[in-house]
């Protein structure tokens, strides 16, 4: 009788961790084998089970794990905000799509009443029957919730900041990745700190010769004019890390090619001059890479081509401040060299 609706199984998110999946599945094995028996009071105690495993796992992943006796209601309106406005591929913002998915909350939420009425976990002194109607609600109510909430999960997950920025410094990254990480990350709704750590990391591994990531992360970037979709504080970082590596030395990709980049990031930006000023603070402090080393004379000459990219005579001038440190530095160390080998 009921079988045919449990036909579609759960897509389990992909950076979702094996013991929440497996929280999520454990109720609704439970409600697999209560249609298969036909336990009626099971079918529905076990569907609300779902929703609020789901619930949970998504406010775990969160940082935010509700309490052991948290109210469902409470549990499923905290999740359900958590989500709501989570971006992704494939994910709209639509306002009508949000209406929808709030009404496929209310029925998830009146699985509780269901339950309460007609569900296992209370003693009755009498029993009333449970209609083919009131099942097909609270599973078909379940599911629509959960599986919504599961698609976005996924880039919950993949748009965490911490685990993207330790893949940043040790992990693989296939063409479009980031770009997907990026945009489940939601950058306009980040906090400043946050921002700034990220566009460091990124720069940073663009530096390391990851062109995957340079594409998705500073290029992309570097082509926009847009603020709210590049927010200020991740194209200070992104400058900062095209020049300095995760180890504190001065270090450049291969190809120089974050020197052009690192100026079309910085060009929508106000603040360009003060940028360049705690940007050079920190060079002339640093030690150089051996690969900087060899590439500091097409660094200086790049960074000569690309000034006129700047808005700003201030900026412009800090800008050559550096390329003469550059410069400068690097003789100095060609003729310590020299003078060591004679």
């Amino acid at each position: 009788m009921m079988t045919h609706v449990l036909n579609a199984e759960l897509k389990k998110p992909e950076a979702l961790d094996l013991a929440s999946w497996a929280a999520i599945q454990d109720p609704l094995s439970r409600l697999k084998k209560a249609v298969d028996d036909d336990d009626r009071p099971l079918i529905v105690g076990s569907a609300k089970e779902v929703v609020e495993a789901t619930a949970r796992v998504i406010l775990q992943v969160r940082g935010n794990p509700a309490g052991s006796g948290e109210e469902y209601d409470k549990v499923l309106a905290s999740a359900h905000r958590v989500i709501e406005y989570q971006p992704g591929p494939g994910i709209t913002l639509d306002a009508a799509v949000r209406q929808a998915a709030s009404a496929a909350k209310k029925l998830a939420g009146a699985l509780r009443e269901l339950r309460n009425a007609y569900g296992t976990g209370h003693g009755r002194s009498t029993l009333q029957p449970v209609e083919d109607e009131v099942l097909e609600t609270c599973v078909d109510g379940a599911l629509l919730w959960t599986r919504w909430a599961l698609r976005r999960l996924q880039f919950l997950l993949v748009g965490a900041l911490q685990p993207l920025i330790n893949d940043l410094r040790a992990g693989t990254f296939t063409m479009g990745s980031l770009a997907t990480r990026l945009q489940a990350a939601n950058l306009p709704a980040m906090e400043q700190d946050d921002l700034r750590a990220l566009g460091v990391a990124v720069g940073q591994r663009a530096a390391s010769n990851t062109f995957t990531v340079r594409i998705d992360g500073v290029e992309a970037c570097a082509a926009s004019q847009d603020d709210s979709v590049w927010p200020p504080a991740y194209r200070e970082g992104l400058v900062e890390g095209l020049f300095i590596d995760q180890f504190g030395q001065v270090q450049v990709d291969e190809g120089v090619l974050g020197v052009r980049l690192a100026a079309e990031v910085l060009l929508p930006h106000a603040g360009q001059e003060q940028i360049l000023h705690d940007l050079k603070k920190k060079l002339v402090t640093a030690a150089w890479s051996p690969a900087f080393m060899r590439t500091w004379p097409k660094v200086v000459a790049e960074m000569r081509l690309h000034s006129v990219i700047l808005r700003t005579e201030e900026a412009r001038q800090v800008w050559s401040d550096i390329a003469y440190y550059f410069q400068s530095t690097g003789l100095a160390y060609a003729s310590s060299s020299e003078e060591s080998n004679n």
